[in-house]
């Protein structure tokens, strides 16, 4: 993004996908516990349609349970169901809290952009070293969308926190969509990288 674009730019905001950018993501362990093999992918997307239903606020939690009972045959109780879920959301990002502190002392706020169920919403809550430092955010479960569909979550965004200065995903998909909605997205390496980035788009503010 050129230094005039980023000077258009009312508050420095950084916008923070949680997936891989906030939050390690544990999947193969939430397979195992529905005894799901990773290369089974006929049962993981059926469990991902689901998941999706939650994530777009389709289905409430105790229907997404409900859902997830019949997928396993009524062989486990509502609490192993939950947990299951739970753990692929626990782990902090490696690094995330020193670059969120460093970029938080040159004048950065932060807000995520998700595309994420309530469920997994607690377990950052919980478990995210620097969520103390973030403004709310826009979450899929109550925009009603995935990032990818449209301009829903983006509008959200801008509404209740303005444009960004940068929003980081890492998937480069959702960076192309983000582009192509006007958006300064980079895509997502490792907390360095997301350093070096922002630090040099806050410096030419």
């Amino acid at each position: 993004m050129s230094s005039n674009t980023a000077k258009n730019i009312s508050a420095p905001v950084i916008a923070l996908d949680i997936g891989n950018v906030s939050m390690k993501l544990n999947f193969d362990e939430m397979y195992r516990r529905f005894d799901i093999d990773p290369a089974d992918s006929e049962s993981i997307g059926r469990l991902w349609e689901h998941g999706a239903a939650l994530e777009t606020g389709r289905i409430t939690v105790p229907e997404f349970l409900d859902r997830l009972d019949d997928f396993t045959g009524h062989r486990r109780t509502r609490e192993y169901l939950l947990d299951a879920w739970r753990c692929g959301v626990q782990d902090p990002m490696p690094g995330m809290l020193e670059t969120v502190r460093a970029l938080a002392a040159k004048g950065a706020r932060f807000s995520y952009m998700s595309d994420i169920s309530p469920i997994h919403l607690d377990q950052v809550f919980k478990y995210c070293e620097f969520v103390h430092l973030v403004t709310g955010g826009i979450y899929s479960f109550e925009a009603g969308a995935f990032k990818l569909q449209g301009s829903v979550m983006f509008d959200a965004f801008e509404r209740r926190y303005g444009r960004p200065l940068v929003f980081f995903d890492d998937r480069i998909e959702i960076i192309e969509h983000a582009r192509g909605l006007g958006w300064n997205a980079v895509r997502f390496e490792s907390p360095e990288q997301g350093l070096r980035d922002a630090s040099a788009l806050l410096d030419d503010l």
